[in-house]
């Protein structure tokens, strides 16, 4: 009994600092960009991905969505999120909440499809930025 009092205590007191983590650099990017255009261009790159939409809060500028099944996966649900630094700058951050078949039937990180939800943004705001100079 000592022994599961113990292991529950270390359980609760590391909680804290793996809800604290910094997210890796692969999973975050900043842009010149107002937070408002950025996050609009995040849901328009999680639609054209066909990834499904779970929740959306346009005040916090956080959408939840399901990454679907590939090779090499059963899915991930993620939470993207954009931050203001400025006026004109902000910060995206990709994180995976979880692997939706469990970790005995999903292999990696996730980093693949955080870059390309990455990549997504980039393209939707050049090409803002490219139909604005026409």
């Amino acid at each position: 009994m000592k022994v599961i009092t113990a292991l529950l205590l270390l359980v609760a007191m590391a909680a804290p600092m793996l809800v604290a983590q910094e997210p890796p650099d692969w999973a975050k990017r900043e842009y010149e960009a107002p937070a408002t255009q950025v996050f609009a261009a995040a849901l328009r790159c999680i639609q054209q991905q066909k990834h499904e939409v779970k929740s959306k809060d346009d005040h916090r500028m956080q959408v939840t969505f399901h990454v679907g099944t590939t090779a090499w996966s059963w899915g991930y649900n993620m939470m993207l999120m954009v931050d203001a630094i400025d006026a004109s700058h902000s910060k995206v951050v990709v994180a995976v909440l979880s692997k939706s078949g469990g970790s005995a039937f999903s292999w990696g990180s996730g980093k693949k499809e955080v870059r390309k939800i990455l990549a997504g943004i980039d393209a939707e705001l050049a090409a803002s930025k490219a139909s604005l100079r026409e």
